[in-house]
C-alpha cells in the first residue's frame, strides 16, 4: 500500500516536473541565453505589452547602447511552388542579425548580410526539416532560386535540425529579411510607416549589462519618441526589457506553478499517509525494537534502522512512479496542447529521473523520521513486561494530526479545483456571439504576383462553387477569424468630433464578405449587410458592432455616420471615409474574453491590399466531409494553391480553451487523488483506534453501552478530526485564493458556495471513511472483548 501510494503521488510529480522542466527550467537553445532579451512597447497608462513599427524599431536599434543587437520579427505564410506539390509553409521576416543576435551558425551556407534588409535582396534560411523534405538533402540547394508565392528568393543557407526560432513555432520552415516589407509598387510601404505596429523585437545585452539598465535606455527611447511623433506614438510612449524567457512564459507561468505546487501538496499527503502506516506498525514492533535495546542497540542504531527501511519503501515507490511517469507523459501533453511554449520537449529523461530519485529519497526520510524517533523512545522495561498487544487510551495525538493535515491541504486542493471547474463550466457555457455548430473553416493564398487585379473575381467565382455544394448552407469569408490568435487593432478618425492624431479611438478591425454574418448567424441589429456591389467602384461603407456603438456613440443612431479607419490610405496618405451602413451583434474573438470588444468590418472587395481570407461555410451535414471538395474546387481554380488551416470551429473553441483545461483537469485529478488518500487515512487511523480500543468498548458494552451510543463516540471522534481540518483548511484556502485569480473566469477567487460544496464533500467522504470502523466497533462482543485480554 505505502509504495503503490508513493508511486501515485511521485509518478503525478515526476510528469509535472518534465514538463516545468521543459519549458521553465531549461535553458532558450541558444548561445548565453540569459543574455537575450524582449523589447516590448507599451503605453504609460496601459501596462499590456504592444507591437513596435519599422522607424520605431530602427531608432531603438541606431539609439541603443546597452545591446549588441536588436532583432525585428513577424509571422509570415507563403507558398512554395515548384516541388512535387505547392505547400504553404510558415515564415518568420526578420532584420538582418537574427543568426548573430542568437549565436547561431547554418549548417549549410551563411546568413545574412546587413545590406540584404535593402529592398529587393529576396534571400531565404531554410529548414534542416524543408530542406530534407522538399529538397532530398542536396546540399547544392544553397545558391537555388525557388518559388514563395509567386516571388523568386535565393536559399542562402540551410539551418541546424535542432534550430528553431520563434522557439514556440517550430514548423517554422523559413527566414528572410525585411527587404519584403519594402514593396516597391507601395506608395506607403509597412518599413516607413511608424503607425503600422505590428512588429516583435529581441535584443541581445551586452556584456555587463542588466535588463534593467536595457529596460531603461529603451523606456527613454520610447519617451523621446513620443514627443517627437505624437501623432503615432502616444500611446507607444513606454518601453521595457524582459528576460526572453520571461517573455516566452507570459501568463503560462502561474498556471504552471499553480499545478506543481498542488501536485507537491499530493506528495505531502502521501507522505503523511504514510507515516500514519509505519507509526502503526511501531506499535506492532514495539516489542522487537525494545529487544533490539537490550541486546545494545543504540537509539541511533534503531533511527538509522528504520530510516533505511522508510527510504527502501521510498525508492521503491519512486522507480514505479517513474514507470507511470513515462507512461502518462504523452497524455498530460497532449491535454495541453500547444498551449505552454516548449511543453513538447518534455520528456522523461535523466534530469527528470534525477529528480525522481531525489523526491523518492527525501520522502522516505520524511514520512520515516517521525515514527523511527518515536520508536527509538520505546521504555525498555515496561515494553518488555507488557504481555497484551492491545492499548487502552485515547486518540494517539500525532497520528491524529496527521490526518488533520491531510484534511486541510485535501480541502485547499479541492476548493482550487473546485474553482477552476466552476471558471470551465462558465468558459463552456460563455455566449460567443455566433452559432459555432456545423461551421467549417479554411484558408488559402492569393498573392499579389498573381491576383492583385482579379482577386475579387476569383474569390466571387470560389464561393459560387462551394454554394453549389450539396449539403452546404451558407458561405463566407473573412480575413482575421474568430478564435485564433489573429488580432489587428486599428485606430478611426470620428469626422464630427476630430482629436489629435495618436489620441483617436481604436478598434479591432477586419475584412468580410458578404454573407459572411449570415454563415456565423451574427445577428443584423441595424441597417444592411454588405452585398456585391460593394467594390472599389462604389462608396466606401463600412459596419460595427454593438458594442462599437455602446462604446463610442452610446445611446446614438450611428447608420449613416462617417468614420476614416486607418486600415488603408489614400494616395496623398489621408485615410478612406467610410460611411456605417449596418449595426451587428457582439461576437467574441477568443471564449477567455471577459469585456465585448468593440469591432469594425470593412467590404473585402473594398480593400486592395488583402490576399487571403478564411472561408466560412455553414452545412448541414458533417463539415469535415466537405473538405475534399473544397480542395478539388479550388485545386481546379489554380493548382498551385494548397488549401490550409482546415477546422471545424468546434476545433478551433476547443483549442483556445487548452490551458484553462488543462489546468482544470490537472488541478481536479490531484484533488481527488489527494481527497482519496486523506479518506484513506482517515479509516486506518479510525480503524488502528477501534482495534487499540477493543477491551474498553468491551467494557462499556458490558456495563450496559448501547451499539448507537459506541457507534457515535467514534463518529464524534472522526468528526472533530474533520471539523478541524476543515476549518484550517478553509482558512487556508481563503488566504491562498488570489492565486488563482487570473485563471478564473466567472467567478470569484473566494466564491462562497463552491468552498461551502466542497466543505460538504470532504465532510462527506470523511464520516463514511469513519463509519466502517465505528460500526465494526458497534459489533463488538462484550465477552469476546475481555476474553482477549
Amino acid at each position: 500500500m505505502a509504495i503503490l501510494t508513493l508511486a501515485l503521488a511521485i509518478g503525478a510529480n515526476t510528469a509535472v516536473f518534465s514538463v516545468v522542466d521543459a519549458v521553465m527550467l531549461r535553458p532558450l537553445p541558444y548561445t548565453h541565453p540569459e543574455q537575450l532579451i524582449e523589447a516590448q512597447s507599451f503605453s504609460a497608462h496601459d501596462s499590456r505589452g504592444r507591437a513596435i513599427s519599422y522607424p520605431d524599431f530602427f531608432d531603438w536599434r541606431a539609439q541603443s547602447q546597452t545591446l549588441d543587437h536588436l532583432v525585428s520579427y513577424h509571422d509570415a505564410q507563403y507558398t512554395l511552388i515548384g516541388t512535387a506539390e505547392p505547400l504553404h509553409v510558415d515564415a518568420e521576416i526578420t532584420s538582418w542579425d537574427l543568426l548573430p543576435a542568437l549565436g547561431i551558425r547554418p549548417q549549410l551556407g551563411r546568413g545574412f548580410a546587413r545590406d540584404e534588409e535593402k529592398r529587393g535582396a529576396n534571400v531565404i534560411l531554410i529548414s534542416h526539416a524543408l530542406w530534407q523534405s522538399q529538397f532530398g538533402g542536396d546540399p547544392g540547394v544553397v545558391g537555388r532560386s525557388v518559388n514563395l508565392s509567386g516571388d523568386r528568393f535565393i536559399v542562402i543557407g540551410v539551418m541546424p535540425a535542432s534550430f528553431r526560432f520563434p522557439v514556440d513555432k517550430p514548423e517554422t520552415s523559413i527566414w528572410t529579411t525585411l527587404s519584403v516589407d519594402d514593396d516597391p509598387k507601395d506608395p506607403h510601404p509597412q518599413v516607413a510607416s511608424r503607425g503600422s505596429h505590428f512588429l516583435n523585437a529581441f535584443g541581445r545585452l551586452k556584456p555587463g549589462v542588466t535588463v534593467q539598465q536595457a529596460s531603461q535606455e529603451l523606456n527613454a527611447i520610447a519617451v523621446n519618441l513620443a514627443k517627437q511623433y505624437p501623432d503615432t506614438n502616444t500611446k507607444h510612449n513606454a518601453a521595457r526589457a524582459v528576460s526572453e524567457l520571461s517573455a516566452l512564459l507570459g501568463d503560462t507561468r502561474p498556471a504552471l506553478l499553480i499545478v506543481l505546487g498542488a501536485v507537491a501538496l499530493v506528495l505531502l499527503i502521501a507522505c503523511s499517509n504514510i507515516a500514519n502506516l509505519l507509526l502503526a506498525r511501531m506499535r506492532e514492533r514495539q516489542r522487537e525494537l525494545a529487544m533490539r535495546s537490550a541486546l545494545g542497540a543504540g537509539r541511533v542504531r534503531i533511527v538509522r534502522q528504520l530510516l533505511v527501511e522508510s527510504v527502501l519503501l521510498g525508492i521503491l515507490g519512486g522507480l514505479a512512479g517513474c514507470g507511470l511517469a513515462y507512461l502518462c507523459t504523452p497524455a498530460l501533453l497532449s491535454l495541453i496542447g500547444d498551449s505552454v511554449p516548449r511543453a513538447a520537449d518534455a520528456a522523461v529523461d535523466l534530469r527528470v529521473l534525477t529528480f525522481a530519485v531525489t523526491i523518492a529519497f527525501l520522502a522516505g526520510i520524511a514520512f520515516g523520521i517521525v515514527p523511527a524517533l518515536t520508536a527509538s523512545r520505546t521504555d525498555l522495561l515496561s515494553t518488555l513486561k507488557e504481555v497484551s498487544r492491545t492499548e487502552a487510551g485515547g486518540r494517539d495525538r500525532l497520528r491524529s494530526s496527521l490526518i488533520v493535515g491531510q484534511v486541510a491541504l485535501g480541502l485547499v486542493l479541492t476548493a482550487g479545483a473546485g474553482l477552476l471547474i466552476t471558471s470551465f463550466l462558465n468558459l463552456r457555457h460563455t455566449r460567443l456571439g455566433f452559432n459555432p455548430e456545423h461551421l467549417l473553416t479554411l484558408t488559402f493564398d492569393t498573392p499579389d504576383t498573381k491576383y492583385k487585379d482579379k482577386r475579387e473575381q476569383f474569390y466571387r467565382e470560389y464561393f459560387e462553387r462551394v454554394r453549389a455544394l450539396p449539403g452546404v448552407q451558407q458561405v463566407g469569408g473573412i480575413d482575421l477569424l474568430p478564435m485564433t490568435d489573429d488580432i489587428a487593432t486599428i485606430s478611426f478618425e470620428n469626422l464630427e468630433h476630430p482629436v489629435p492624431k495618436g489620441q483617436e479611438p481604436s478598434a479591432f478591425l477586419t475584412p468580410v464578405t458578404p454573407q459572411y454574418f449570415r454563415t456565423m448567424q451574427i445577428p443584423l441589429l441595424q441597417g444592411r449587410d454588405f452585398n456585391e456591389r460593394d467594390n472599389m467602384s462604389s462608396p466606401l461603407v463600412m459596419i460595427v458592432n454593438r458594442a462599437f456603438v455602446d462604446t463610442y456613440f452610446p445611446g446614438q443612431n450611428v447608420l449613416g455616420k462617417k468614420l476614416a479607419p486607418g486600415a488603408t490610405t489614400n494616395p496623398d496618405g489621408s485615410r478612406p471615409i467610410r460611411e456605417i451602413v449596418g449595426v451587428v451583434g457582439n461576437n467574441r474573438l477568443r471564449p477567455t474574453e471577459t469585456e465585448e470588444r468593440p469591432m469594425m468590418f470593412l467590404a473585402a472587395d473594398q480593400l486592395p491590399n488583402w490576399c487571403c481570407l478564411f472561408t466560412v461555410v455553414r452545412s448541414s451535414v458533417d463539415p469535415v466531409s466537405l473538405e475534399s471538395s473544397i480542395r478539388q474546387i479550388v485545386a481546379s481554380m489554380d493548382k498551385d494553391i494548397p488549401v490550409v488551416e482546415v477546422h471545424t470551429m468546434d476545433d478551433l473553441i476547443f483549442r483556445q480553451m487548452a490551458q484553462p483545461r488543462f489546468a482544470m483537469v490537472l488541478l481536479g485529478s490531484f484533488a481527488g487523488l489527494a481527497l482519496v488518500l486523506t479518506v484513506v487515512g482517515l479509516y486506518g487511523v479510525m480503524t488502528y483506534a477501534v482495534a487499540r480500543r477493543t477491551r474498553e468498548i468491551g467494557v462499556r458494552m458490558a456495563l450496559g453501552a448501547q451499539r448507537v451510543a459506541v457507534l457515535s463516540m467514534i463518529l464524534r471522534e472522526a468528526a472533530w478530526l474533520l471539523a478541524i481540518g476543515v476549518a484550517i483548511g478553509v482558512l487556508v484556502s481563503l488566504l491562498s485564493s488570489s492565486l488563482l485569480g487570473s485563471m478564473l473566469y466567472g467567478t470569484g477567487a473566494r466564491n462562497p458556495l463552491v468552498l461551502g460544496l466542497v466543505c460538504l464533500t470532504v465532510a462527506i467522504a470523511g464520516l463514511l471513511a469513519a463509519y466502517l470502523p465505528a460500526l465494526r466497533a458497534s459489533s463488538i462482543e462484550p465477552m469476546e472483548a475481555l476474553r482477549m485480554e
